[in-house]
């Protein structure tokens, strides 16, 4: 079953790249355990052709199409499945600008001994900040607010005062 949901994940991430105008030049499908021990398909592509287009500032058009992938798949399966579609390191890039963010705030909410509030992100990104945080002993991180506007707030970990 697990060559069969890469081969169906691959073949469709094909037809609907190619459907929006999109070539790429290599793609492979990783088998990874999520939270929870919940199985994550992560598609990994790399192109050679300027992909501005998908790639914009947080990857909404990207998180489209994985989003569209991830729904056909589930049909055709008839089971639910996560899914990541990652293009050209975009979302390794990403997570190392979202760790840095957690430590440089980490780092002024130790000096300042104040809480601070990051903008709003996703689960995955929030996961994160709270695992890039988690061996500070001086600081706390929790998550507050209702979806798609829930934030992390860093603050100085009482305890350790």
């Amino acid at each position: 079953m697990e060559n069969q949901t890469q081969n169906l994940i691959s073949q469709i991430v094909e037809e609907l790249f190619k459907k929006a105008g999109f070539n790429f030049d290599n793609s492979r499908v990783e088998k990874n355990q999520g939270p929870e021990n919940q199985e994550i398909y992560i598609v990994k592509i790399e192109s050679k052709e300027d992909p501005l287009l998908l790639l914009d500032d947080k990857g909404n058009n990207l998180k489209a199409l994985e989003y569209l992938v991830r729904q056909i798949v589930t049909k055709k399966l008839d089971q639910k499945i996560g899914l990541i579609i990652d293009l050209n390191n975009f979302l390794e890039k990403r997570n190392s600008k979202i760790s840095e963010l957690a430590r440089l705030v980490a780092e002024k909410v130790q000096t300042t001994q104040k809480s601070y509030v990051l903008r709003p992100m996703s689960a995955y990104e929030r996961r994160l900040v709270h695992l890039e945080l988690a061996a500070w002993p001086n600081i706390s991180t929790e998550s507050t607010g209702e979806e798609p506007k829930r934030r992390v707030i860093i603050k100085p970990n009482p305890e350790s005062l």
